[in-house]
Formats: structure tokens, C-alpha cells, sequence
């Protein structure tokens, strides 16, 4: 799922945090942060395929979904931080042969988060913008497509390093293989509780 350019962003981030001179782990937002999380979702998407010029839209597949999150980067004060962030919606479908394959619609982004207080508790904004994919990991064979992505969402710090966080997610990767193309225009609505480490 990670390209060149969302690697070469999680390597300026990490190397921004490990030599800035501020103290990390120490409570405080401000510094190098780490966090992940989980929870559950839904996630809507059509496909289009083209060929020849001719175009044809899939009906609309509404997904139940395990959603994960992945946060490395640096908050620059304890209101906002600026981080890599991976987030992946987990679900089932059955392909076009009839088999029953595991889908991971995923965005690696450079995303912000900015929180109302200076500690816990508080309530946050955030957003990020990157490359979306469209991946089947389990199966053999299989072409991970990309596009454009982008996420919106805000959530709540209750307590020093956890939170609950709801998020939209869209994205539209596509594949082409012997003049077909294929795009994904997918949403996720996604919530998680999370753990921040600071």
C-alpha cells in the first residue's frame, strides 16, 4: 500500500521528530507522537468500467467494515499535530468468479489534527490528503490500484493518549489491464478508538 512519495513523507515526518530538541513521551502533544487504532465502519462504492469509450457504472454496494488507523509525525505545539496517517477499511465481497475475497480500501495521507485544549480532555479536528487504494492482500495475482483520497473527521480526546474518532473517508483508485479500466469511487465512514502515544 505505500508508494515512493507517501514513503518519502513518513521519512521527513520521522526525521523531523527525531531532531527536533524536544522531549518525547513526556505527556505532553508537543514532539514526536505514534498511535493506532481501530473500530468499525461502513463503506459505500461503485465501479466503473471503460472500454472502447463506453463507460458502465456498477450499482451502489454498501459494506459493513473492520476500519485500522496508523499515526507517525510531530505536533509542533499541544493543539495540532502533523503526521503520515494509514488508514484502512476491512471488508467481504464476492468477485466477479463467485469467490468471497477480502477488500482493503485504504488512504495514505499527510494529514493534520487540531485539538480545542491543550490536554485531555478535548475534542479535535482533523483531515488528510493523499493516495487512496483498492487491494485484495489475501489473494494471488491481484494489482493494488491507487487515485486521489482524501479524509475529513473530528473526535474526542477523553482521557491523556485515548480517543474516539469518526472520520469520512473518499477515495477513487483505478486499475487498467489490456485497455480496461477500472475505477473504485468509494466512502467510508469510519469509527475507531485510538491510542496516541506522546
Amino acid at each position: 500500500m505505500f508508494t515512493k512519495k507517501t514513503f518519502a513523507v513518513l521519512i521527513a515526518v520521522v526525521l523531523l521528530g527525531i531532531t527536533t530538541n524536544v522531549s518525547a513521551w513526556d505527556g505532553q502533544r508537543k514532539g514526536f507522537i505514534l498511535g493506532v487504532g481501530s473500530g468499525f465502519g461502513l463503506t459505500s462504492f461503485t465501479q466503473e468500467v471503460e472500454y472502447l469509450g463506453v463507460s458502465e457504472t456498477s450499482d451502489r454496494e454498501n459494506k459493513l467494515a473492520l476500519n485500522t488507523d496508523f499515526k507517525i509525525g510531530y505536533a509542533p505545539n499541544n493543539t495540532l499535530a502533523i503526521y503520515y496517517d494509514n488508514k484502512v477499511s476491512w471488508f467481504g465481497i464476492t468477485n466477479a468468479l463467485g469467490e468471497d475475497v477480502t477488500i482493503t480500501n485504504g488512504l495514505s495521507s499527510l494529514g493534520v489534527t487540531y485539538f480545542f485544549n491543550q490536554a485531555a480532555p478535548s475534542p479535535f479536528l482533523s483531515g488528510g490528503i493523499g493516495i487512496s487504494s483498492w487491494a485484495a492482500p489475501f489473494e494471488e495475482n491481484t494489482d493494488t490500484w491507487t487515485g486521489f483520497g482524501l479524509f475529513v473527521g473530528g473526535g474526542y480526546e477523553f482521557a491523556r493518549h485515548w480517543s474516539t474518532e469518526i472520520n469520512l473517508m473518499w477515495g477513487n483508485p483505478s486499475n487498467e489491464v489490456s485497455g480496461v479500466e477500472i475505477t473504485s469511487n468509494s466512502f467510508s465512514l469510519m469509527f475507531t478508538v485510538n491510542v496516541l502515544g506522546y
